[in-house]
């Protein structure tokens, strides 16, 4: 810790990632298949409202868009974990930092890597929408490009955030990495309006940038203009957010470092 960070460490961590995932048909697999998955599924849900008339103008948008959406923000957040849970499952967490990487510069390199991957997500469930479903994502993603870049953020957040609890609490707890977003998902009304949800959780759901995103998406597709009211409360809660899980990595991995942890983190 406090060493100068170096952009060639941050590079060897990149390099490192990408000779794992261009030799890891895994790792090719969850950029490919999940997104596909997710695009098949609710492309079929839309097809069958479509056939029973249950559609409202914009509807079929609104879904897919949705779904490449989130599907963006659960790979970002879920891969950043992901990568420091292998490191720890192969036991070669404490062998990078018997190097001069700081570990600013590791999680540097692993935010380069995992966003390239999401959106590399982006762009395959994008064209399986298109080649399933005759739907063109591609139009509507420079009026969507401010409620991603909300995602995309608030990802960072929870990623850096369940990294640090991995970090103090081991590898117990690791099912975090897949499932934290899940607990966020009802609550931030990416396939409904937030009028959807009982009066006594919209509190919750606006305290989230996600909400803020999808609601800021709706009235973009619907209306054709950007809610700069979403996207400015989006991108405060996001600030604040990550501010509180940088803090709260630095504490965990303090601790972790005290208690002698990082030595039997698996």
């Amino acid at each position: 810790m406090g060493l100068p960070i170096k952009a060639h460490r941050i590079a060897a961590v990149i390099l490192r990632h990408l000779y794992d995932t261009r030799r890891n048909v895994n790792r090719i697999a969850e950029m490919v298949y999940w997104p596909v998955q997710n695009i098949v599924m609710w492309g079929f849900f839309t097809l069958y409202l479509s056939r029973d008339n249950h559609l409202v103008p914009g509807l079929v948008t609104c879904l897919l868009s949705a779904t490449i959406l989130w599907g963006m923000f659960y790979a970002f957040q879920r891969d950043l974990t992901t990568c420091v849970l292998e490191e720890l499952w192969s036991r070669n967490f404490l062998n990078l930092f018997a190097s001069p990487l700081d570990i600013s510069e590791y999680m540097a390199g692993l935010i380069a890597v995992n966003f390239f991957k999401a959106m590399t997500g982006i762009v395959v469930a994008a064209g399986t929408a298109w080649l399933c479903y005759t739907y063109n994502f591609f139009p509507f993603a420079l009026t969507l490009l401010p409620f991603m870049f909300n995602l995309v953020i608030f990802a960072l957040a929870v990623g850096v955030f369940t990294t640090a609890l991995i970090i103090r609490y081991t590898t117990r707890i690791q099912t975090l990495a897949w499932s934290f977003a899940g607990l966020l998902m009802p609550f931030s009304c990416v396939l409904y309006p937030i009028s959807s949800l009982p009066h006594a959780l919209q509190p919750i759901a606006w305290s989230l940038p996600t909400t803020h995103s999808f609601e800021g998406m709706r009235r973009a597709i619907v209306d054709g203009h950007i809610s700069i009211e979403r996207f400015r409360a989006g991108l405060l809660l996001d600030v604040a957010y990550l501010i509180l899980a940088i803090v709260l990595f630095r504490l965990m991995l303090r601790s972790a470092h005290s208690r002698g942890l990082l030595v039997k983190l698996v």
